[in-house]
């Protein structure tokens, strides 16, 4: 459990008696007096480089702070003089001038990324955010970076239909006076997702070209396996959403022996890198912060479909064999959670349908034997697989063992199955 605030000069904050469910505790922080009440969690105080402007009035420190992030933390921790919490120096955008003026070249996509990121490295189930301090562009950055995490923990459980986390927004008006009581409105933030796919490009990481290329370079390998990846995602998506249930029982089509946390947790250095690649000059009393604009939309659909692909993954696990009943039994429920009742209804068809063929069968065959020789093969291949369940009569082997009905694709159709679920349309 963690507990966000965007933090300004830790000097400037006065201790207020905060009221949360009729209780007062009288904190410096609106997080402090969160944690106390719920006896547990951990603060994390968002600090905005710009910060450094009120803190510091020497420039040559300024530059040091800047260049140095666990400097700048520790500075930050000596002026929060006991308070205990951890510290995140996120990005600033704009211009902000007091004894001498700093210049940060970038974009507010890199702040709600970098908080992002940073949630997504947690893990956290439960999270607390107060979103009245400042009301300004880091806490909106702040606001928008968690929205995106609890999606992304959604999805994470989207074949599970259940997931997602815990988390509150926190309110409170101005504190203006010092020992002020403070009532505290905690509310709910949730998001909706859908079972869609996202459109993710990893090497699309960040706007400017020249860095783009260099990390593209530095993890082509990584980026590749990224792609297989989202190439086994849109395989396994299409399954689901044109009723081809078949292909998740043949592991040389749709292949979900991967390790996507592995490569999730590679993919988090890499936005990392992009922070680290940083650049802090200074002239003429002005201190300039350049950074790479990194693409949220890249960044976060990438995130989103390996969250996606870890919930599939996990789904699998519960398949059994590829018989009649089990596919019919797995995937109605699958399709009802999903939303996909429509699904159902051709599948527990065309499952029907094979049912009756294959009474009298003996030994395995291929379902186009068992039609009349007037029925033909299909003038449309693709067309008729997709319009019975994946179950086309020209691929599609059956055999009877004892009550139970198997099913499995011919080896040589497999590729085909694959560009097919690769490309539906």
């Amino acid at each position: 459990m963690i507990i966000l605030q965007v933090l300004g000069d830790p000097r400037g904050y006065k201790s207020a008696r905060y009221v949360i469910d009729g209780k007062e505790y009288e904190k410096k922080f609106l997080a402090s007096a969160i944690r106390e009440w719920l006896g547990e969690g951990r603060i994390v105080f968002l600090v905005p480089d710009s910060l450094i402007t009120r803190i510091e009035s020497d420039i040559d420190e300024a530059f040091k702070l800047l260049k140095d992030k666990e400097r700048f933390k520790k500075r930050i921790e000596e002026l929060l003089n006991g308070v205990e919490a951890d510290i995140l120096i996120i990005p600033s955008v704009g211009t902000y001038s007091g004894d001498y003026t700093v210049r940060f070249e970038g974009s507010i996509e890199n702040t709600m990324v970098f908080v992002f990121k940073e949630l997504v490295k947690l893990g956290i189930g439960t999270v607390y955010a107060d979103i009245s301090t400042g009301l300004n562009i880091y806490t909106t950055a702040m606001l928008e970076a968690l929205r995106k995490y609890v999606a992304y923990k959604k999805l994470e459980r989207i074949l599970q239909g259940e997931g997602g986390i815990t988390s509150k927004l926190a309110f409170v008006p101005q504190v203006l006076s010092e020992g002020q009581v403070v009532n505290v409105e905690l509310h709910g933030l949730d998001v909706q997702v859908f079972f869609s796919l996202p459109y993710a490009n990893p090497r699309e990481i960040c706007v400017d070209t020249d860095t783009k290329v260099k990390i593209n370079k530095k993890y082509g390998k990584l980026f590749r396996e990224i792609s297989g990846l989202l190439k086994t995602l849109r395989i396994a998506f299409n399954a689901i959403k044109y009723n081809t249930p078949l292909a998740f029982y043949h592991s040389d089509a749709l292949n979900l022996n991967v390790d996507v946390k592995r490569v999730e947790k590679e993919f988090v250095k890499v936005v990392d890198e992009l922070e680290d690649l940083r650049e802090v000059v200074v002239s003429d009393n002005t201190i300039t912060v350049r950074r790479p604009v990194v693409s949220s939309e890249s960044v976060v659909n990438t995130f989103f479909a390996l969250s996606m692909l870890s919930s599939v993954i996990e789904w699998s696990k519960g398949l059994g064999e590829p018989e009649l009943d089990e596919i019919l039994r797995t995937f109605r429920g699958l399709y009802d959670c999903l939303g996909l009742e429509v699904n159902s209804r051709f599948l527990e068809r065309d499952i029907e349908g094979i049912r009756e063929l294959t009474k009298d069968l003996e030994g395995e065959r291929l379902l186009l034997e068992l039609f009349p020789e007037s029925s033909g093969k299909s003038k449309d291949k693709k067309r008729n697989f997709f319009a019975h369940s994946g179950f086309l009569r020209e691929i599609t082997l059956v055999k009877r063992v004892g009550d139970r009905v198997m099913l499995r694709y011919t080896p040589e159709s497999i590729k085909e199955v694959q560009s097919w679920l690769l490309d539906p349309n």
